[in-house]
């Protein structure tokens, strides 16, 4: 019963339950596959985590050669105050921002960044179709949008977690290239993680 609360609260961390989600996010598992899905594109430039949850992503992509800043951005209250925690130094030098905002309606400027990413969040995106346009709109051309996630919308565990969180979707790496086509991204390439159905799909803004 706790561990099905624990998931439920994926969506939206909040209260104790979201603490501890923010936090687990960051570490095992979570910090695997997002390792493995940047091996798949150049992080560089200004930066956007969008679900940033616990920051934990953004706090890896900090140090990297060529990324000038990163802004996160989560619409849960609980994530971006675990954000700030893991990112103080960096937010205290002026490179880091953590924003609390909807996908549907991101407060930052056309063409404002080179790499946009999104690690295990697009599921609870609504209205996704119009969201990919918005992160089409925030991508300076030549720039960059990754999505990764550890279900590749067929596998039986994530149907499970599927029908326990209200408006979690699932997506086939194939679907998410039609979705990122449908915007305007080009050039868009899929990868598959031999061992688990991890995906990684990444668009480019020409």
């Amino acid at each position: 019963m706790v561990m099905e609360k624990l998931f439920v609260n994926a969506k939206k961390p909040k209260g104790r339950m979201g603490r501890m989600m923010a936090s687990g996010m960051n570490g095992g598992a979570h910090e695997r596959l997002a390792r493995w899905g940047m091996t798949h594109f150049e992080v560089r430039g200004d930066v956007l985590d969008i679900g940033c949850g616990g920051g934990g992503n953004i706090s890896r992509m900090l140090p990297m050669d060529g990324v000038t800043s990163v802004k996160g951005l989560d619409y849960s209250e609980v994530s971006v105050a675990k954000s700030k925690e893991v990112n103080a130094a960096a937010i205290a030098d002026g490179r880091c921002e953590i924003v609390q905002g909807d996908v549907r309606d991101m407060p930052f400027l056309d063409c404002s960044f080179d790499t946009v990413t999104a690690f295990e969040t697009v599921y609870f995106w609504p209205e996704i179709g119009e969201t990919f346009k918005q992160v089409y709109r925030v991508v300076r051309p030549g720039g960059l949008f990754a999505v990764t996630n550890e279900s590749d919308g067929e596998d039986k565990s994530a149907a499970k977690y599927q029908r326990m969180i209200d408006g979690m979707n699932l997506y086939t790496p194939e679907r998410l290239k039609e979705l990122m086509e449908a915007a305007g991204f080009t050039g868009i390439e899929i990868y598959r993680y031999e061992e688990k159905p991890w995906i990684t799909v990444v668009g480019r803004r020409g």
